[in-house]
């Protein structure tokens, strides 16, 4: 018989596969959502929805109650108007936190938070483990960051796990729609590496160290190979065609380009819009750093279905 899982940001691009694998694997699901067409599509994969977004305590509650396991994947990098980084991940984190302990946990095992890889700010290329004090540099990663201490110190049965970009298709991040309309542009000048993992490698090791992760501690989640910036996006372009992919540093001097992206976010932020080109946009893709992922390996015995960047752009362009 399978468990009852409570699952928060339930039509995410993560979010969804998870959810038509735990359905397929027999379990009773409960996502929630941000408003009813979301919740239509998470109810598609034959899973329960629930309305609602990290402020809605009551919501969150009546999702965690009865819960023998809860994936907390809901957050972001931005959101619209005053919606930071802050807001939507370290107060999100709080409710859900104050959620469940009005909610009957007497079958809880297992809260599992998606974290980040830019609670590490930038490490200049060098291999990260998971014992590595944090260093965030952005917004972001250190809103991540006071979820991850929050959750720590509440008492529950939390697994963190600290996420690489993910890809796979239809994720924005291989930029493969920008590409063929050349108008592919990204900040730095793609020397650096940030890791990455293919979807599908993504939702079996959530479930891994769910299933098989011990409470308290934290586990990377990335690809076995990174690959630098430019090797990666040079990879979608072989596959994919259009332009490839150009870097603004080569042109545009890093104080300007700092500069317009607090001056676009300040003001799209006043018009209650989601600016996409922020300061933390700008780190998260300079940022540097290779997550080690022995752990998952060694004590969890995962095997992955694309160890490196090339085989999964190729898995997935290709097919």
């Amino acid at each position: 018989m399978g468990s009852r899982i409570f699952v928060t940001g339930a039509n995410g691009r993560v979010g969804m596969p998870l959810i038509r694998a735990l359905v397929s694997e027999g379990h009773q699901v409960i996502g929630l959502a941000r408003n009813d067409e979301k919740a239509g599509v998470v109810r598609a994969l034959g899973a329960e929805c629930l309305v609602g977004d990290l402020s809605s305590t009551d919501v969150l509650t009546k999702g965690a109650d009865g819960a023998e396991r809860i994936y907390h994947l809901a957050g972001g990098v931005r959101g619209k108007g005053q919606e930071t980084p802050d807001v939507i991940n370290s107060q999100g984190t709080a409710s859900l936190i104050e959620a469940i302990g009005r909610a009957d946990t007497a079958s809880l095992d297992s809260v599992l938070f998606t974290s980040t890889c830019a609670i590490y700010g930038d490490r200049s290329n060098l291999w990260v483990p998971e014992d590595m004090t944090p260093t965030p540099n952005t917004r972001y990663g250190k809103s991540k960051l006071a979820a991850e201490e929050a959750l720590l110190s509440s008492g529950l049965p939390v697994r963190i796990v600290r996420l690489a970009a993910v890809y796979g298709p239809g994720f924005p991040f291989m930029m493969v729609e920008r590409m063929q309309a050349g108008k592919g542009w990204l900040p730095g000048e793609g020397r650096n590496y940030i890791p990455t993992v293919h979807i599908d490698d993504a939702v079996e090791g959530l479930k891994c160290i769910d299933s098989a992760g011990k409470p308290g501690e934290i586990y990377h989640l990335a690809d076995q190979e990174p690959l630098l910036l430019k090797e990666f996006y040079a990879e979608v372009h072989k596959l994919s065609g259009g332009e490839p992919l150009k870097f603004w540093s080569t042109w545009v001097p890093s104080y300007v380009q700092r500069s317009a992206a607090r001056y676009n976010e300040r003001l799209q932020s006043r018009i209650n819009r989601r600016p996409q080109f922020t300061p933390d946009n700008l780190k998260l893709y300079t940022n540097s750093v290779r997550l080690k992922v022995e752990r998952l390996e060694k004590e969890l015995s995962f095997t992955w279905k694309y160890p490196n960047a090339a085989s999964g752009l190729a898995a997935t362009l290709q097919g």
